[in-house]
């Protein structure tokens, strides 16, 4: 599944992009949450998905993160969180 994710990691930003994977009938929520929990502390994560996807909140909130959502433009979301 990571390969149908569009992931950019720069020393302290990691940007996944999973819009395509979704659109296409996947549900890469471990994948996405397996990446957030191996990113160092400190690390700002930017998760961009096609619409607003509660179950990946709620799990991004279990891990005791804070999840700012936004909506960047029809069919873009940015999930966003700061590894404390």
């Amino acid at each position: 599944m990571p390969e149908l994710l569009d992931i950019q990691n720069e020393t302290g930003h990691l940007v996944i992009d999973a819009r395509n994977a979704i659109r296409t009938g996947h549900h890469p929520r471990y994948e996405i949450l397996n990446l957030v929990k191996e990113a160092p502390m400190g690390t700002l994560c930017d998760i961009h998905v096609p619409h607003r996807t509660g179950p990946l909140i709620g799990a991004l909130e279990e891990l005791g993160l804070h999840v700012a959502v936004s909506e960047v433009e029809p069919f873009h979301w940015r999930l966003r969180v700061m590894k404390l």
